[in-house]
């Protein structure tokens, strides 16, 4: 009914038909809609789901580079790809430079690894910087380094660096204060006098007399050793002990094996005709607090460290009888020689070699800030 009038069934059906092509067109177009929106949505989590993966992927071949270079130092940084299940491929590869951080050279190596999702829709890139240091950061080149000065009071045998002075010039022995040469047997020769069992009748220095090679009450000596060895300052030793490849509490657990950095919290005797490590497979040995004591024919291949604690006032003592030796360098932070100890250093070219060489001194460490996400 129109104004009152009533309309035909047939214009009634008419509008009623209307009504309802325009609702179902207003459903579809809801509908459309709707499932373009959620389309849309599925594209959103599918994007994001790919990119949380590659960028997961990229992060492994960060990880992935730096185990590398732990495990082989000497990695050139030539590309590595690896495809990890379900995970996406990764490639990873690097570019070295040397740096020179205080005294000691550091390489530094800028990782770049690339990571896609498993269907190859997304990729990240990232980069992290990386440096190789030596814990060895001075490698001595004196066979006896001691803080404090020498009180000659027992027996010793240090065969000389013949080019420890400079070319042609035998060092030693390295201190801050004085070598007293007047009491005990101390004695100081060449390499092959050495071998030859004629330290004591052909030397440079014996009781009573000081030659030139050695160096006492030096002007130059650093004031922390162990921060001059190991850039370590000595009031933040725990941070060299966390370094280490074994922590022991004594040397029985020592042998030809023995290899890197090793710290002893104590004592360390080694028994007769103990070797440990070796030209090519040298340690380094950390004595805290400690006497170091080794008996007939005990041998050292690499360096000791007799290091006392900047809190501790107790003295402590080398003792090395019946030919026991250390093969490279003996370096103490505190004086030696006034329990009449007996000790015999020999420099060795080859195991100080191994020292800077060998992949069990080498370490790695993260340059902080240093991390990109392109």
């Amino acid at each position: 009914m129109v104004n009152g009038v009533a309309l035909p069934q047939r214009q009634s059906g008419m509008v009623m038909l209307t009504a309802v092509l325009l609702l179902l067109v207003l459903v579809t177009l809801v509908t459309l809609s709707t499932g373009k929106i959620k389309s849309f949505e599925h594209k959103i989590l599918l994007n994001t789901q790919n990119y949380q993966m590659a960028f997961s992927t990229a992060e492994a071949g960060l990880s992935h580079g730096l185990s590398r270079l732990s495990e082989d130092p000497d990695w050139d940084g030539t590309a590595i790809t690896d495809t990890l299940p379900a995970q996406g491929t990764f490639t990873v590869s690097g570019v070295r430079q040397t740096i020179l951080r205080d005294s000691a050279v550091l390489r530094m190596i800028t990782l770049t690894s690339t990571g896609s999702s498993p269907d190859g829709l997304s990729s990240v890139v990232q980069s992290q910087q990386a440096i190789q240091y030596s814990i060895l950061a001075n490698p001595p080149d004196v066979p006896l380094i001691v803080a404090g000065g020498l009180d000659v009071g027992g027996n010793f045998e240090v065969a000389a660096n013949p080019n420890g002075g400079g070319e042609g010039v035998p060092l030693s022995i390295w201190t801050d204060l004085d070598v007293d040469m007047n009491n005990g047997s101390g004695t100081t020769c060449g390499l092959q006098e050495f071998s030859d069992g004629s330290c004591s009748s052909s030397p440079y220095s014996e009781k009573g007399f000081q030659d030139l090679d050695i160096l006492d009450n030096d002007p130059n000596f650093p004031d922390d050793l162990m921060e001059y060895l190991f850039n370590v300052p000595e009031t933040e030793w725990p941070v060299l002990r966390s370094e280490a490849e074994e922590l022991y509490t004594n040397c029985s657990a020592l042998g030809p094996n023995s290899v890197g950095l090793i710290w002893i919290d104590g004592d360390c005797s080694l028994n007769s005709n103990v070797i440990v490590g070796s030209a090519d497979d040298p340690v380094i040995l950390v004595v805290t607090d400690g006497d170091l004591s080794m008996n007939g024919g005990a041998e050292i291949n690499g360096m000791v460290f007799s290091f006392r604690k900047p809190s501790t006032v107790a003295d402590f003592e080398l003792n090395m009888i019946g030919g026991a030796r250390v093969n490279g360098v003996v370096a103490s932070n505190h004086p030696v020689g006034h329990a009449n100890g007996t000790y015999n250093s020999v420099y060795d070219a080859d195991v100080l070699a191994g020292l800077q060489e060998n992949d069990a001194f080498q370490r790695v460490a993260i340059v902080p800030g240093s991390w990109r996400d392109f």
